[in-house]
């Protein structure tokens, strides 16, 4: 017996020198790394089969996740090929259907749970007959194009390479889209028309990029092939998709209740029924006009003292006791148009000498410096790589945060900013639009710090589960919070500030309201722009925007607010449990750590993280 016993505590103590000095303390603690080693393997597996699925059938998502050894390939987009996908996918999650959970700790089965939900969306996706009914699947042929001008790679040569082998793909994307869509959505059709007119406006910045590697006259006459060849498939398809968006009767583009609910379970990782939601949306719908009503009191009333805020500029502050009063039944509610009004008065200019990345950046670096100050974030080493946009992307938004996903041979945190174009008129407009003083603070707390960026950078010793396949749901809801939170610091202070923040916070909640709405077809079109158009003051163009935002990511207006009100919840909760004794630092620090999982999750291992 004795020979046995010092057998097996020799065998421990020599697995013990392979693990962390954490678990040398307790010899026997080494069982409990090995189940863990053996836990991430058996998901490590199932993660990889679908890492090389997604590599042999979608090399478009593999550019965005990280993997640079399909950069040169698109989608192939046939009946065959989408088959072939549908069976590699079922047989990893048959393969995942075996395994014993109740073997897997709390955070394994977690991560286990977000694979899966991953697995079903694109299995779901497979099913809907895409090819025939979703011009949409065509255009993003267009963004992995320029999704190669946002990723570093190796190389310069093996960058443009890859852009021009994808370029030249374009026509066999014209081509399956002409010989597989069959009356789709025509709704959906003038979206796929947009994007397609944008890629061709943008075609230039492709045609430079690959010049830069063109080292004679013969190589950039084999570009400037290329390039006029790709025009005119973009140009072709352009054409295409403009024809399908003009026919009178076509499929509903709206998902269904049922559908509906199966993006929000297996996307969004929300599983809240959609009648529970609208609900809650409902009532937070109230509450944030009741929030407008009190940001534009300012407006119509004296005006108070004035405070110097956090970076150094000099502004008055609302009374935020007024945002303790109750509003009278018989007070409406202010609307869009409101808030428009207001915002047509404001002096927003700005200098059109002013060095934007270089303020940018100098405003995050001085916000974050306050808030570690403060002891509300953690030290963290962050370095904030700002760039302009790339024309494409410009197009559709204002900014564009490109973190690594999974495993990159060079991992980058890129925040990617629109810049002012075209005449002095237009830029002096996107100036105004886009950087003016409320809207700046607004972006650089909600993208950069505390934002997604500052969160990314932190929370980057993740699992690799946890980073090859976030949860959209808690990445989204911190951008909220994190403006809420620069709020709460002194960042965003002013009446003109604190005007935007509301304003940002009604047409967020609107906009979810709009999305569950429609997709759950509730609303038609119509009834989703009479909504936001009369009900709620929303100029045209606004209001369009909602509505398309919807078509393109069912779901994702409602994430920013389930998100949101999870992290905000749990903030609550912790502030009110420690009190005084409360460390802020450290509570987001864990949150952070933990990595953007499911909102169901969050709660069960922020608790576990706080025993330890």
């Amino acid at each position: 017996m004795n020979y046995w016993r010092n057998t097996l505590s020799a065998a421990v103590l020599c697995l013990a020198a392979l693990v962390p000095a954490a678990a040398q303390q307790d010899p026997f603690a080494v069982f409990n790394d090995i189940d863990d080693m053996m836990q991430d393997n058996v998901l490590m597996d199932a993660a990889n089969r679908h890492a090389s699925a997604v590599l042999t059938f979608l090399p478009e998502r593999a550019t965005v996740i990280g993997y640079e050894s399909a950069n040169s390939q698109l989608n192939a987009r046939n009946a065959s090929q989408e088959k072939a996908a549908q069976k590699a996918l079922d047989g990893i999650k048959t393969s995942m259907a075996e395994m014993d959970l109740k073997e897997f700790s709390p955070a394994k089965e977690a991560d286990f749970n977000v694979m899966l939900g991953r697995i079903n969306y694109d299995l779901w996706s497979l099913s809907r007959n895409r090819l025939a009914l979703d011009p949409l699947y065509y255009t993003q042929a267009f963004n992995s194009v320029y999704d190669l001008m946002l990723k570093k790679l190796s190389a310069p040569n093996v960058q443009n390479e890859a852009l021009a082998a994808r370029a030249s793909a374009l026509g066999r994307t014209a081509k399956e889209a002409k010989a597989n869509l069959k009356n789709p959505s025509a709704f959906l059709s003038q979206l796929a028309m947009e994007r397609a007119y944008y890629a061709y406006l943008s075609f230039d910045d492709v045609t430079k990029q690959l010049n830069t590697t063109a080292e004679d006259t013969v190589s950039r006459q084999e570009t400037a092939v290329t390039a006029n060849q790709a025009r005119r498939n973009l140009k072709e398809m352009f054409e295409f998709f403009k024809k399908l968006s003009q026919a009178e009767e076509t499929p509903d583009f709206r998902l269904g209740e049922e559908d509906y609910r199966f993006v929000l379970q297996n996307k969004y990782f929300i599983n809240t029924k959609p009648e529970a939601l609208r609900k809650e949306l409902t009532k937070q719908f109230k509450q944030v006009r009741e929030n407008l009503f009190f940001a534009l009191e300012p407006f119509t009333a004296a005006q108070y003292p004035e405070v110097v805020t956090v970076d150094g500029s000099s502004a008055p502050v609302s009374n935020k006791k007024n945002k303790k009063r109750k509003i009278s039944k018989h007070q409406p509610l202010p609307t869009a148009a409101d808030f428009y009004a207001v915002r047509g008065r404001l002096a927003l200019d700005v200098p059109a000498n002013i060095n934007l990345l270089a303020s940018i950046k100098n405003q995050a670096q001085s916000l974050e410096a306050d808030l570690v100050q403060k002891n509300v974030l953690p030290k963290n080493d962050v370095s904030f790589n700002i760039k302009p946009m790339p024309a494409y992307f410009a197009y559709m938004t204002p900014y564009l945060f490109v973190p690594p996903y999974g495993t990159q041979n060079l991992p980058t945190f890129d925040f990617f900013v629109r810049m002012p174009s075209g005449n002095k008129v237009n830029r002096a407009k996107m100036l105004e639009q886009d950087f003016n003083e409320p809207a700046r603070k607004l972006m650089i707390a909600g993208q950069l710090v505390p934002g997604r960026y500052y969160k990314s950078v932190y929370g980057q010793n993740a699992s690799p589960i946890r980073k090859r396949y976030p949860v959209p749901t808690l990445a989204n809801g911190w951008s909220v919070y994190a403006q809420h939170l620069a709020a709460d610091n002194g960042f965003i202070i002013t009446d003109t500030d604190l005007l935007f923040l509301a304003w940002e916070d009604y047409r967020r909640v609107v906009s979810a309201l709009v999305d569950l709405n429609l997709q759950t077809r509730q609303f038609s079109y119509a009834d989703a722009l009479t909504f936001l158009v009369q009900a709620n003051g929303f100029e045209k163009e606004e209001a369009e925007a909602i509505i398309k935002a919807s078509a393109l990511n069912p779901g994702e207006a409602v994430s920013y607010t389930v998100g949101f009100e999870t992290l905000s919840a749990l903030h609550k909760k912790y502030q009110k449990k420690y009190g005084k004794h409360f460390d802020e630092a450290d509570f987001h620090a864990k949150i952070m750590a933990i990595g953007n999982v499911a909102p169901d999750v969050l709660e069960e291992e922020l608790a576990a993280a706080y025993k330890k």
